[in-house]
């Protein structure tokens, strides 16, 4: 959809809605992110630096999980870690909200089970108490607080909800056999191994097989695969589609067929304990991890900071300058190293080596995440997340789901007047066709009120009350959400991706592998850090990865 449609779409919507006497919208805003600033970059407006350089061991660019992972690698050497992060939150796409009732999500809301092959991630589970132990096959033990509660998902199709996301009672014969057709095939490619003998399929990525036949696949779209496959029918059609949408935030056209079988096939966690569920959460979806790396890291932060240069310099120094945002004042630091946690289009803006020429070249897509700070629940047999079959949007998390902690339901208790009822509902919706500039600025341009309006217009078949319901309701546009695994997106020299951009800067974000998978960044960060710390004769020990 072009700008101009959408915003007529939505604006339509909007004035239909006002039409109506007594449908007030809810209360709310749009909260970010940092569009406006970010811009700078692109404008050259920036002012220069100037007056004495600050000082710090290492600069970290970018205070989402990448960065911090870096931060939390680096910090058992005793090191003063800098962290400037444009945003006024950190965490960048796995953001929380903690001003409701319950904490909520801003971006990524759970992490699958790690396969036993993420072992950083491993790591950091096991540190916050998420892994209890390993079992005789060197299979990890999870909590199982943490592991998803039933009910985990539920559909609403067909003018009726069901339970999980493939109706089989609701679907024709011809439906519910290519479903099972798909799901062996699903479980086949789990199994398979290339003739390399690696995983096709694994995370991270790096161990995945390098056998051609199956990196041929990166050649076709998920939707030129389903065809080839004879995959036709429309619900299998729309599950695919779902789940694209949901990882990746594109259509089945704009996804590589490797990356989409890779979500069907890369997940290798397989034990007795994950039979009901392998998914962790919490009420602040990945926010629960961001705090477990600034609490085991503890950098300094600054927030609203924008990174206009990276520069190295004589002597083994790296100069990184910035703007302080919130007053307008230009500053620089000067560090024994520098990672940048940002994506390949900003580092290319912001340094000059020329190793930032040999970036990828990604395409991001936009998402729209809207939380609904309701006053009761909106049907008495909710799951942690709900899909509504043909909708624009990917369905809500309700972020109380999880939350089964009395003490921590205690501590909430004195600001509820009905502490078992109000929640937060949080929406997602991406928007993944072709004309990713053109969605982005139709979303950017858009006022909240025909925004908060569209949400509540898609989740109306399922809940046609809901608008009765919620207080408040705030947006995020995510401009540059996540990288798109388009067709072709594994390159040249797959898994092998561009870590060092000069002897004492180095890169780390998901657009490296080209998917944003939590283990995938908590990676490039873990491996950044274990870069420069070579370089600039930091002592850390043994890989973690």
């Amino acid at each position: 959809m072009n700008r101009r449609g959408f915003l007529s779409a939505v604006g339509a919507g909007w004035l239909v809605h006002t039409a109506l006497p007594g449908r007030a919208p809810p209360s709310g805003r749009i909260v970010g992110a940092a569009h406006g600033a970010g811009h700078l970059l692109r404008g050259g407006g920036a002012p220069a630096p100037s007056g004495p350089a600050e000082r710090a061991d290492v600069v970290i660019v970018g205070g989402g999980v990448s960065g911090l992972s870096a931060a939390w690698r680096l910090a058992g050497a005793g090191l003063d870690l800098r962290v400037l992060e444009l945003e006024p939150r950190p965490g960048g796409t796995s953001a929380w909200g903690e001003d409701g009732v319950v904490p909520y999500p801003w971006g990524a809301h759970y992490l699958a089970a790690p396969n036993p092959e993420a072992r950083a991630t491993l790591r950091l589970l096991e540190e916050m108490g998420v892994v209890t132990g390993w079992d005789a096959a060197g299979r990890p033990v999870f909590d199982p607080r943490r592991l998803c509660h039933a009910p985990g998902e539920r559909l609403f199709y067909a003018g009726a909800w069901h339970a999980g996301l493939t109706p089989e009672g609701a679907l024709s014969g011809e439906e519910r056999d290519e479903l099972e057709r798909f799901h062996a095939r699903e479980d086949e490619l789990t199994e398979l191994t290339g003739a390399d003998g690696r995983a096709a399929f694994q995370i991270p990525l790096d161990r995945s097989s390098r056998d051609p036949e199956l990196l041929e696949l990166d050649r076709l779209s998920m939707a030129a695969w389903l065809d080839r496959e004879g995959y036709r029918t429309p619900f299998l059609r729309w599950y695919v589609r779902y789940a694209m949408l949901d990882d990746f935030g594109g259509e089945l056209e704009e996804i590589s067929a490797w990356a989409g079988l890779h979500y069907f096939a890369g997940r290798k966690a397989r034990s007795p304990e994950l039979a009901g569920s392998r998914y962790l959460v919490w009420p602040e979806g990945n926010g629960r991890l961001v705090k477990a790396l600034l609490e085991r890291a503890a950098p300094r932060v600054s927030l609203g900071a924008l990174v206009t240069s990276v520069r190295p310099r004589p002597g083994g120094r790296v100069e990184v300058s910035y703007v302080d945002v919130a007053r307008g004042e230009a500053r620089r630091v000067e560090a024994r190293a520098a990672i940048l946690a940002a994506p390949a289009f900003i580092v290319r803006r912001i340094f000059a080596g020329g190793a930032a020429r040999g970036l990828p070249e990604r395409v991001a897509s936009a998402w729209l995440v809207a939380n609904l700070h309701v006053q009761r629940p909106v049907d008495p047999d909710h799951a942690w997340d709900s899909v509504l079959h043909g909708a624009d949007g990917l369905g809500y998390v309700d972020a109380r789901h999880q939350l089964t902690d009395l003490s921590a339901a205690t501590s909430q208790r004195s600001r509820l007047s009905t502490p078992t009822q109000r929640t937060v509902l949080t929406y997602y919706r991406a928007f993944g066709g072709p004309d990713v500039a053109g969605t982005r600025a139709a979303l950017l341009g858009a006022p909240w009120e025909a925004l908060a309006d569209g949400v509540l217009r898609d989740l109306a078949p399922a809940h046609p009350h809901l608008r009765d319901d919620v207080d408040r309701m705030d947006l995020m546009i995510w401009g540059h959400a996540m990288p798109r695994p388009r067709p072709g997106f594994l390159g040249a020299r797959p898994f092998e991706p561009l870590c060092a951009l000069d002897e004492r800067v180095a890169w780390a974000h998901v657009d490296q592998p080209g998917m944003a998978l939590f283990e995938e960044a908590h990676a490039c960060g873990v491996r950044a850090a274990e870069t420069v710390a070579a370089a600039a004769g930091i002592a850390l020990g043994e890989s973690w990865l």
